[in-house]
């Protein structure tokens, strides 16, 4: 009897006092506190290990490359015209390379220990292919290419780096896919889309089908590489500006971040139809595929890594929401380290840094 009274004194004190209701309160409404998907264990999937700041480097950031063998990362920065080298090792930023123009995606080739960067050239008559020395940071060469040059896709099976240009901002209704053979640093081929703008490009194993996000016309556009055309589309339903993609492709699955509204939209790629959508974060600029843990990690311009779970190839289901900092929309997921990093932008006393983040377990 004496223990029930304990109990139920308890329960009372729980029920009335402000100072614990507020707390417990607290935790249930955290967002960043973890809420695993059923089955899952109750371990953080991306553990925060260190930060490296950028000095002197204000407005957003764009992509990232990395070089495994020299422990360098890259970063380009659009509206500081450089791109930032970080030494890995030693966890700090070590060097600004300069002379570009709009500096957007960037393919780290370790054989010639070579850089080629799309340069968007903006408010200039054109856009460049800019190739780098890794060792002594000069720009070597230059391709032209039309203005707006950004995305960009690599094909390891055909060593053709795909680079997406022209279009609106070149006064035109369609854009061109420009195919560098990396082996000789030559501009090989462009290949037609019929829109005025493009974004992110997913390429198969095999080389086979290089897929495209069309966005203006909410499509997928599937291009035959060795024709150098578009041989289809599939249409985005219910979703628009689809800006991100990545390729889960042991599951035939390509996994498209829309913007309008906020969501991840999954395609079977045997038969071009939409298997799943979940909601993800604002402004999706980056996503890749974890295939080890199943996972997808998406950062977007509200500052959000939304990590998704891959139940099976046609169910997914939100895990975790990490908040970054503001227009911290661009990341690099890693498998060889374990490591998922993230530029957060300067602004004010807001200082420029990349957020290193081990992924777990």
């Amino acid at each position: 009897m004496k223990y029930a009274l304990t109990t139920v004194a308890l329960a009372f004190a729980l029920a009335v006092s402000p100072q614990v209701r507020p707390l417990v309160h607290e935790r249930l409404e955290d967002p960043t506190k973890f809420n695993p998907t059923k089955g899952d264990s109750q371990v953080e999937p991306l553990r925060l290990v260190r930060t490296m700041e950028v000095p002197g480097v204000e407005g957003k950031f764009d992509h990232f490359a990395v070089d495994l063998k020299g422990k360098r990362l890259f970063l380009s920065s659009p509206a500081h015209k450089t791109v930032e080298v970080f030494d890995l090792a030693a966890g700090k930023w070590i060097h600004s390379i300069g002379g570009f123009v709009t500096p957007h995606a960037i393919l780290y080739i370790p054989n010639s220990n070579r850089l080629l960067i799309s340069d968007g050239g903006d408010d200039t008559p054109n856009g460049w292919c800019r190739i780098v020395r890794g060792d002594t940071y000069e720009i070597i060469d230059s391709l032209k290419l039309a203005v707006d040059a950004d995305p960009i896709r690599y094909d390891p099976a055909t060593k053709h780096l795909y680079i997406a240009n022209g279009g609106k901002d070149a006064g035109n209704n369609y854009s061109l896919i420009s195919v560098i053979d990396t082996t000789n640093g030559k501009h090989v081929g462009d290949i037609r889309v019929e829109s005025p703008e493009l974004e992110a490009m997913a390429v198969e194993r095999s080389g086979a089908r290089l897929f495209v996000n069309i966005k203006t016309h909410n499509q997928i556009g599937i291009i035959d590489p060795e024709k150098q055309q578009v041989v289809s589309t599939w249409p985005i339903p219910d979703a628009k500006v689809p800006t991100p993609m990545a390729l889960d492709e042991d599951h035939h699955r390509l996994l498209v971040a829309c913007r309008t509204p906020p969501r991840l939209v999954v395609f079977n790629t045997e038969t071009g139809k939409e298997v799943a959508s979940v909601p993800c974060g604002g402004g999706a600029d980056d996503m890749f595929y974890d295939g080890a843990r199943k996972r997808i990690y998406i950062t977007g311009e509200e500052g959000l890594i939304t990590i998704i779970g891959q139940t099976n190839p046609d169910r997914y289901e939100p895990i975790k929401t990490i908040s970054t900092g503001p227009l911290a929309r661009n990341s690099l997921f890693v498998p060889e380290l374990n490591q998922f990093f993230v530029a957060v932008p300067g602004k004010g006393e807001q200082k420029a840094k990349v957020l290193v983040f081990q992924v777990e377990p």
